[in-house]
């Protein structure tokens, strides 16, 4: 790369990280918590960081499809868990094969939940006490507003009802001629969209991301913590 490549890049480069400072500025407190308090759970401490940065970025559409996959995720590991918490192991099962009992004491679980539907596991990690049934209820609407309707680019979805005053024109022997004034429902009208969705997804990300992070850390100390608490009374 020439001397002249190399700092048009960094000039670019530059441009890049300035556009994203008024987002950082706004955002960065509202997800400073989350973002510097890792779960210490190494199965969805990473999804956590990245939707963080996502956030920070201005990166919301990114952000809420990260967060769909992030509450599957959730769900499916906590699931996993609690079940195998039911398998005992004796002690020479484990000693010089510690990775395979792991396997063994989950593979049920895996099986169970592997593959299951956002529906069926939410239902379960309330069944089985991971979840409220408040906390259901709410993931249940994040999986129809948010979740399926960003997964599946579902408009009707997204958008609801929602109308958006409109004013078109034309141009007519050089002269622009306004028509009549509308309110088309934003799910109808697909030229509209893009830019709409974008700023929706501007309301919709940090809310969205801060209750599952929220939830995460309950569902975490359900299932390690309190174990790690009678191990240290011990």
């Amino acid at each position: 790369m020439s001397d002249q490549q190399n700092k048009q890049l960094i000039e670019e480069e530059n441009k890049i990280i300035q556009s994203r400072t008024k987002f950082i500025e706004r955002y960065y407190p509202i997800i400073r918590d989350a973002y510097n308090k890792p779960y210490d759970w190494p199965d969805v401490d990473p999804l956590r960081g990245e939707i963080c940065l996502c956030i920070m970025f201005g990166l919301f559409q990114a952000a809420i499809t990260l967060t769909n996959h992030f509450l599957e995720s959730l769900l499916k590991y906590a699931l996993i868990y609690k079940h195998g918490k039911n398998k005992k192991q004796k002690k020479e099962e484990i000693e010089g094969r510690a990775t395979t009992a792991f396997i063994e004491k989950h593979e049920e679980g895996l099986k169970l939940y592997g593959n299951a539907n956002l529906c069926k596991t939410i239902n379960r990690a309330c069944t089985v006490g991971l979840i409220t049934k408040d906390q259901k209820n709410q993931l249940h609407q994040f999986r129809e507003r948010l979740r399926n309707a960003y997964s599946h680019s579902d408009k009707k979805k997204i958008f609801g009802d929602k109308k958006i005053p409109i004013q078109s024109a034309r141009l007519e022997k050089g002269k622009i001629v306004e028509d009549e004034k509308s309110e088309p429902k934003i799910a109808d009208f697909p030229i509209v969209q893009g830019l709409i969705q974008e700023i929706k997804a501007q309301n919709d990300a940090p809310e969205y991301f801060l209750y599952i992070d929220k939830l995460a850390r309950e569902i975490k100390e359900k299932l390690f913590d309190k174990i790690k608490n009678i191990v240290q009374e011990k």
